[in-house]
């Protein structure tokens, strides 16, 4: 069974939606069907193998096109740096980072919506700084509990901003070349310019840019529409959960990200982090942000980490 030619690992509230879509139209690149298709992070497909993965996920690719996919829980789990490279060390890695005081912000939000996290933002942020939720966070995924649909991220917002850190740890099985570092910024600016760096990257040469390209999908809110109890009490129901188990996997996945895309009231919530929040996270992140900037031999598009001149 062919292997992936690149992976976009993440970073997880930061466009990754976009890129992917943005590349599905490329008729020398097959996307996997489903882009929440984590299999290096999951263990139920991991130890499945990849070729009953890639039988499900690539289902009508041909082996000369170039097999994608993308899985921003990459760059939030310390196993699958070494899983990837054990299994293909000759893929290619793309990592899209976003401003990591606006991405901590927007995963609150994100987790806020689906129910999982009554607290403000200055108070989760505060608890979350703590060494041992600082650690815990690093050294564990969330988990998928019984009868929800989602995990309980509300542990993790600032963890997974350690950018300098998590790319680190992926460069220590990978030399610099197999790695591709892209910025939200920078997309939102030129999305052409970064779909064709993207392309240039996987190895394709030609001049085709899909229409959809600059295109913003997945933007969340703050509040659902029907509450996650709602969401809960239909999964408890027998004949609900006897019709569900008939829909196959991928489906369901399809299924449960189309329905938070709309499961939403825009524009409400908390509109932005305090002041103090701010300068809480500036200072949390620095030394992560000059690290990534050491390992990616270029400045951050993000001026809150830039002393004046």
């Amino acid at each position: 069974m062919k292997n992936l030619d690149f992976i976009i690992i993440g970073a997880q509230k930061s466009a990754t939606t976009s890129l992917f879509k943005y590349l599905q139209p490329h008729p020398e690149i097959f996307m996997s069907s489903n882009k929440e298709a984590p299999f290096f992070s999951n263990d139920k497909f991991f130890n499945a193998g990849w070729e009953k993965f890639a039988s499900e996920y690539f289902d009508g690719a041909r082996d000369d096109q170039h097999w994608g996919t993308a899985s921003p829980q990459y760059m939030g789990n310390r196993l699958t740096p070494k899983r990837i490279h054990d299994q293909m060390p000759d893929v290619r890695l793309i990592a899209l980072l976003r401003n990591p005081i606006e991405r901590a912000f927007s995963h609150y939000k994100m987790t806020a919506r689906r129910g999982f996290d009554p607290r403000s933002f200055d108070d989760a942020i505060a608890e979350l700084s703590k060494p041992d939720a600082l650690e815990a966070a690093r050294d564990c995924m969330p988990v998928l509990e019984q009868g929800k649909t989602n995990e309980d991220e509300s542990g993790h917002y600032l963890v997974w901003g350690e950018y300098g850190r998590i790319l680190q740890e992926f460069l220590t099985y990978f030399p610099k070349d197999q790695l591709l570092v892209l910025f939200m910024d920078e997309m939102i600016q030129d999305p052409v310019d970064t779909y064709r760096r993207v392309i240039e990257f996987i190895g394709i040469e030609d001049d085709f840019v899909p229409p959809n390209v600059g295109k913003v999908y997945h933007k969340g809110g703050m509040q659902q529409i029907i509450p996650e109890r709602w969401r809960t009490a239909l999964k408890s129901n027998l004949v609900f959960r006897l019709f569900w188990n008939m829909v196959p996997e991928k489906l369901r996945n399809n299924i449960r990200i189309a329905y938070d895309q709309k499961n939403v009231k825009k524009g409400s919530g908390e509109e932005g982090p305090s002041v103090q929040a701010e300068q809480m996270l500036i200072d949390y992140y620095a030394q992560d942000v000059e690290q990534l900037e050491k390992t990616i031999g270029r400045s951050v598009p993000w001026p809150e980490f830039h002393s004046p001149a």
